[in-house]
């Protein structure tokens, strides 16, 4: 008897504790009810929760927390707001993801899944982000197996949404594995998933239109892949996130750049790019800005481009990203080059060099090799300059990148051409032909 007493008072004084944590905290500051509500709820609201009358969404005692500035865990110490406590550690985990930081959202769910008693679909739902997090981190084969224990979960339990966006990251992370196939099979089931169900998640449908619309251009259909990432947009009308915004703003430019519109590309890589530095996502603002630079060397605004590479780098410089590194550090050496500073261009690509042997991305090195090649060459460094593009394509070829593949050879058919090989220019020139017909055949 007193062990059931006992424990409907706990119960009873959850929000009782939680109410004198904020008031206690909201005190030592010295801050009014006004001051900690402000314009996102009211004084007397904020009054009913400190007297334990009323209890404030995950939401809202994110906010009291940040305004009280006392982390979320001060408030929620009784074993009475363990569900509350969760609802929190998935919001600021995916608060965390929106802002770039994927280690410390990883870190809150790992925790989190630890829990012996979670509630299944608590579970799925963390294991969701968890798997964000990896691919964000780019532990692509590890999210795929955290994604698979959540789908079979999620599909056992019927829960139909939850599902259709496990299928949609499972695509994801297939992408980013470089199996188009097998992601695009995985976003035509979450599609087929979501129309079947009767969703009416327009903010989900945009976001799998988008990434579907991403392998028509690694197919080389730029026109098809516009036509979807405008589609996309349609499904979504007006209320569209700044992350999938971004995200389709940003394969629209590269869409439009290879098609050879480079006015329109600039112009929407431009738009991603103030949604992902007014998010804080320092990596997707740093790729955008090595994107836009691309663009702009092949414009030959070559001064433009350098200051991108160049701000790219600082950022990630800042926040310890390596994957992303090499390929920024060597566009602002090819920059240099094509200003023929050839002393600073030779330093920045030995930089490149360098970071690319810490990448876990591949083609990090193809980049790295492709331009320290070009510098070697216009160092009268011929055999250097010939093992550089001899090692790029290696690289590239072993990773199925048709597209670097054509890159490269043809900068190699160019320096081959300047050292008088003619013969040897004439096959590299093919093979970026042949490549290019590969890329545009998909």
């Amino acid at each position: 008897m007193a062990t059931a007493t006992s424990g409907v008072k706990r119960r009873v004084r959850a929000p009782d504790q939680l109410g004198e944590r904020i008031r206690k905290a909201r005190n030592e500051l010295g801050l009014s009810l006004a001051a900690v509500a402000q314009k996102d709820f009211s004084r007397a609201f904020l009054n009913q929760v400190e007297l334990g009358r009323s209890r404030p969404s995950t939401r809202t005692l994110q906010i009291i927390a940040e305004r009280l500035q006392r982390p979320i865990e001060y408030f929620l110490q009784d074993p009475g707001t363990s569900v509350m406590a969760n609802d929190l550690r998935l919001l600021e985990a995916s608060t965390r993801l929106r802002r770039g930081d994927a280690e410390r959202a990883r870190t809150l769910m790992t925790a989190m899944l630890a829990q012996p008693q979670l509630a299944p679909e608590t579970r799925v739902r963390a294991q969701l982000v968890l798997a964000e997090a990896l691919i964000k981190s780019r532990q692509f084969t590890e999210a795929v197996e955290v994604l698979k224990g959540a789908i079979k979960a999620s599909e056992t339990s019927r829960w139909r949404a939850l599902a259709v966006e496990l299928y949609d990251r499972m695509g994801v992370a297939y992408y980013q594995l470089r199996r188009p196939h097998e992601a695009g099979r995985w976003w035509d089931k979450a599609i087929g998933a979501y129309e079947t169900a009767g969703l009416t998640d327009p903010l989900l449908k945009a976001r799998i239109l988008g990434h579907r619309a991403n392998l028509h251009y690694i197919a080389g259909e730029p026109r098809e892949a516009i036509a979807g990432y405008e589609q996309a947009i349609a499904a979504a009308e007006n209320v569209l996130d700044m992350p999938v915004l971004g995200g389709i703003y940003e394969g629209l430019a590269v869409s439009f750049a290879k098609t050879g519109d480079l006015t329109r590309a600039l112009e929407y890589g431009q738009r991603s790019l103030r949604l992902f530095d007014t998010l804080r996502d320092v990596r997707m603002s740093a790729q955008l800005r090595n994107n836009m630079a691309e663009i702009l060397l092949t414009k030959g605004r070559t001064e433009e481009a350098e200051a991108l590479f160049l701000e790219g780098t600082e950022q990630l410089l800042r926040v310890g990203d390596r994957d992303l590194l090499p390929h920024l550090l060597a566009g602002a050496a090819e920059a240099a080059l094509n200003r023929s500073d050839l002393q600073l261009a030779t330093t920045r690509v030995g930089r490149a060099l360098e970071a690319s042997g810490a990448s876990a991305d591949r083609l990090a090195e193809v980049a790295a090799r492709r331009v320290a090649g070009r510098i070697a060459a216009a160092s009268g460094q011929a055999p250097a300059a010939r093992a550089h593009f001899d090692r790029a394509l290696e690289v590239a070829e072993s990773l199925d990148s048709a597209t670097d593949t054509s890159r490269v050879a043809f900068d190699y058919a160019q320096v081959l051409e300047v050292l008088g090989d003619s013969s040897q220019a004439f096959i590299r020139y093919r093979q970026a032909y042949r490549a290019r017909e590969a890329a545009s055949h998909g």
